[in-house]
């Protein structure tokens, strides 16, 4: 019983550390609102994308205070699904920043994201 508790308490510290959000989908270039995710320095994307576009990138930026944005992944290309890491970049908040979506029928692109802190930073 005491390590079904301990198990349990530890579950639940973890999803207490996790930062969750899904992002409203993109129809056009431009990027999506803010996310505070103090401290994660562990970042997953997964991007679900309908329409079937010829052209789209994007990448995921992180700022330190909300105001100053940096692209921490790099250019990802996503004319279908896909899910990428950033791992060792601590950041405050996140947004995703579509840069390129063209062709396809009425494409979209909506953005999931999860991260965490490893406590490496202190």
């Amino acid at each position: 019983m005491k390590k079904l508790l301990l198990f349990l308490a530890s579950v639940a510290i973890l999803n207490a550390q996790l930062s969750r959000i899904t992002w409203a989908a993109l129809s056009a270039t431009g990027t999506t609102s803010g996310f505070n995710v103090p401290g994660s320095d562990v970042h997953t994307i997964a991007a679900i994308v309908t329409g079937s576009p010829s052209g789209c990138t994007l990448h995921l930026e992180g700022s330190l205070d909300g105001t100053n944005w940096f692209d921490i992944s790099g250019d990802q290309t996503c004319t279908s699904n896909l899910m990428f890491h950033v791992v060792n970049r601590a950041v405050a908040q996140v947004r995703m920043n579509l840069t390129a979506l063209t062709g396809g029928t009425a494409p979209t692109v909506t953005g999931w994201y999860l991260g965490h802190s490893t406590g490496a930073q202190k």
